[in-house]
């Protein structure tokens, strides 16, 4: 998948991390063991501010080293462990707010009922992007859809790299710029993304390079005798183009069609699966365009740039010992070579000197 990265990830978790969860480690044996030695646990363990504090606190800690776990997970490609560290996060939440309803006896027909439902409301709409991450998480682990140091790109946010993290609500990503996106995990799930790691592993027919050349049609004529001795002697055609379908009157742009064709058949890193097609498109007035669909198989970031690029090239060459060319608008420079035809003055790009 091209060149990786060298000390991008971390090599570990701060002290800082450890020092937070051990803080909240003791905050709830603190908030246990002072009414004990204070001789009042039996009666403030069954106050409901002091039962939802413990909870709360435990929930914190929980929450707390789940996230951390996940840290380690994901730098060593623990896929299940990152599952269940999210897992465990989602159902501590939840144990956490049916105990605040079993502590504080909110029912149905509770005074605090109400209170509850608006309050339920306003963090469902403020917390609307989390809550789809959720639903987003569990969907792309279960149908297992991502994974740790897979390549994607999601076009809609210029995200094109490794994941390096996954979380209920956010998935980070080193992109091959080098720099760091970190997405919400909801977008995985409604907006478009392209997973390309089976491709890079060769577990797929290779990478699509769909092209599209636009040719000059003032140049498509049938070949006359002269060229078509021409093509037959010509060394880099005589593997390719069958030598009965070079005759007079041949079109140059169907003979040219047909190398490309047999020369893509005959290249290594070309896959003739699933499909491999040369083949023209509905006339433009610029041109005809020549469309090129092939999957490389070296679906590699750098290797795929490169084999693409080459391919690019020699379909380019080619042209010429056809006598075609690629169509292009006409420039400044190729109004001033006609204008100085006509006046028998040598064509010159640069600028001269106002006297």
């Amino acid at each position: 998948m091209g060149n990786k990265r060298r000390n991008t990830e971390p090599r570990g978790l701060s002290p800082k991390i450890w020092l937070k969860s051990i803080i909240l480690f003791a905050l709830v044996l603190a908030v246990l063991l002072v009414p004990l030695f204070a001789g009042e646990f039996s009666t403030i363990i069954v106050k409901p501010w002091f039962q939802m504090l413990v909870s709360t606190l435990v929930m914190c800690l929980v929450v707390s080293i789940c996230t951390k776990l996940t840290d380690i997970f994901c730098l060593r490609r623990k896929e299940s462990g990152i599952t269940w560290c999210q897992i465990a996060i989602l159902i501590v939440i939840g144990l956490w707010i049916i105990g605040m309803l079993v502590v504080f006896d909110i029912k149905k027909d509770s005074r605090y009922f109400l209170a509850l439902g608006i309050v339920g409301t306003m963090l469902s709409w403020i917390f609307q992007e989390t809550l789809k991450g959720v639903v987003a998480f569990l969907h792309v682990r279960l149908n297992h859809l991502l994974s740790i140091d897979d390549w994607i790109q999601v076009p809609k946010y210029n995200v094109d790299g490794e994941v390096k993290r996954i979380t209920l609500t956010t998935v980070t990503v080193y992109n091959w710029d080098t720099t760091i996106s970190s997405i919400p995990t909801s977008v995985l799930h409604s907006d478009h993304f392209i997973n390309l790691q089976r491709m890079a592993e060769g577990k797929t027919f290779g990478r699509l390079m769909k092209k599209i050349f636009l040719l000059d049609t003032s140049q498509f004529h049938p070949i006359d005798s002269e060229e078509v001795e021409r093509l037959k002697n010509k060394e880099e055609l005589r593997h390719f183009l069958p030598a009965e379908e070079i005759h007079e009157g041949a079109i140059n742009a169907n003979l040219y069609r047909l190398y490309i064709y047999h020369w893509l058949m005959n290249n290594p890193v070309v896959s003739q699966m699933p499909r491999l097609m040369v083949s023209w498109q509905e006339q433009k007035e610029a041109g005809m365009p020549l469309q090129v669909y092939v999957h490389v198989m070296k679906g590699g970031y750098s290797a795929f740039e490169w084999h693409q690029s080459r391919i690019s090239e020699h379909i380019v060459e080619a042209l010429a010992w056809f006598g075609l060319r690629l169509y292009q608008s006409p420039t400044s420079h190729d109004i001033n070579n006609c204008i100085n035809r006509l006046s028998n003055i040598d064509a010159t790009n640069r600028k001269e000197a106002l006297s």
